[in-house]
This record gives structure tokens, C-alpha cells and sequence, in this order.
């Protein structure tokens, strides 16, 4: 999700007379949240790099520490089995083929620890399906709303959705991905709804950016509306 972001976070460039430190407030809650949902991918990234160096050094230093810790009598005996593959040359073979597993191994390791600790942090998820409610205006919601809704309940068949309603007997691999993606589609309905009911009040014509009040979009706008259309 890194990707997603920083390909739509940007503003679209400053029409000519906009001043850009107001331009900056209004995507100031955006940005926010897109800088906690980075912090929280740096630091799953470095966890996985750490992780990639600690399983390397152990599978290529540890083995052979152990076994001369525990019988030093076998130091010699590597020594010598060292000196006979040189003599045979190889050696080199040896160490190659040593070192091609063991920087496969460790980053694999890293990779899966990345990706563990990136799956966990069940908030980056949530952070990312709610950014077309923050407040002001989202460079993300403006760019791939549309698309992102026709994608999610028009192009996949809805039976695919009602298996994240299964609980924990849900067997979609990685359930929490997959509910943040159709969170984020309906979030974007609910801003465009927010923002089309916002036009009309105002008196502002369709397709007038709207910056949305500090509160954000309320998550219950549906259900308002739809009270209020019925009373």
C-alpha cells in the first residue's frame, strides 16, 4: 500500500492564483495520516532488514561457532578439511554454494518478517480505508474514488464479498487487506455523498472542490440521509 499512496498523494499542480500554504492546510489531515501509515511501513521495513542480517550471520557464522564451542577438538578438524578442499580446489564451490543458501535463507527471512510485522499493524489498514473521510480535501479520493468504486461493487461479483462476513472462519488469505479495500470504496461513496449534499446547501456548481469541515466526513452520512429523505 506504500505504492497506492505516494502515487496519489501529491496535489494535482496549483491553478494559477491558488495560494499554496491554503492548498497545504487543506490537505494537512491527509498527509497525516499517509506520514503514520509510512512511519509504520518504515519501521516493518527496517524490522525485516535486521531480522535479513541476524539469520544470515547465524547460518553462516553460527554453525561452526557451536561445534567448536562445544568440542574444540573440531576446529582442527575443520582446519584440515578446509586445507584438503583448497588442495582439491573446491573450496570455492564450497563457499559459494554456502553463500548463495545462506543470503536466500536470510532473505526470505527477512521478507517474512517484514511481511508479518506489516500485517499485524491492523491500524495502517484502517488508516488507509478511512482517508476519503478526513477532513479539508484528499489528492487520493479525488484521483481513484471512481474507479476504486466500480472496481470493488461493480467489476467483482459481490459473492467475493460476502466472505470477509464469515468472521474468523473466514478463509480468504489475508482478510484484513481485503476488508480495507472494500472499506476504502464505500468511504469514497460516502464522501462523494457528503460532498454532492454539501454543493447543494452551498449553492456551488457539480464538480466544485469541496473542502470537508475539521470533523471529517461522519461515518453515519448514509443512514442520515436516508432518515432524512424518509421523514
Amino acid at each position: 500500500h506504500r505504492g497506492f499512496l505516494q502515487a496519489g498523494c501529491a496535489p494535482d499542480e496549483l491553478n494559477q492564483g491558488e495560494d499554496p500554504s491554503l492548498i497545504n492546510k487543506q490537505y494537512a489531515a491527509e498527509r497525516a495520516i499517509i506520514d503514520r501509515v509510512t512511519a509504520n511501513e518504515r519501521t516493518a521495513f527496517l524490522s525485516g532488514i535486521a531480522l535479513s542480517g541476524l539469520v544470515f550471520a547465524s547460518v553462516r557464522f553460527g554453525p561452526r561457532y557451536l561445534a567448536v564451542k562445544i568440542n574444540p577438538e573440531k576446529e582442527r578438524l575443520l582446519r584440515e578439511a578446509d586445507e584438503i578442499a583448497k588442495k582439491a580446489n573446491t573450496r570455492w564451490i564450497q563457499q559459494t554454494a554456502a553463500f548463495i543458501f545462506e543470503a536466500s535463507f536470510g532473505a526470505w527471512a527477512g521478507w517474512r518478517g517484514y511481511n508479518i510485522v506489516s500485517s499485524q499493524n491492523k491500524s495502517s489498514y484502517e488508516e488507509i480505508s478511512r482517508i476519503p473521510l478526513c477532513a479539508g480535501r484528499s489528492s487520493i479520493s479525488e484521483k481513484v474514488c471512481s474507479d476504486w468504486i466500480n472496481l470493488v461493487h461493480k467489476e467483482i461479483n459481490p459473492a467475493f464479498w460476502r466472505n470477509l462476513d464469515d468472521g474468523d472462519e473466514c478463509r480468504m488469505k489475508d482478510p484484513q487487506r481485503w476488508r480495507a479495500v472494500r472499506d476504502f470504496a464505500d468511504n469514497c461513496i460516502k464522501r462523494n455523498v457528503f460532498e454532492d449534499s454539501y454543493r447543494k446547501q452551498n449553492g456551488l456548481t457539480p464538480g466544485t472542490a469541496v473542502t470537508v469541515p475539521e470533523s471529517g466526513v461522519p461515518d453515519d452520512i448514509l443512514l442520515s440521509l436516508n432518515k432524512k429523505s424518509s421523514a
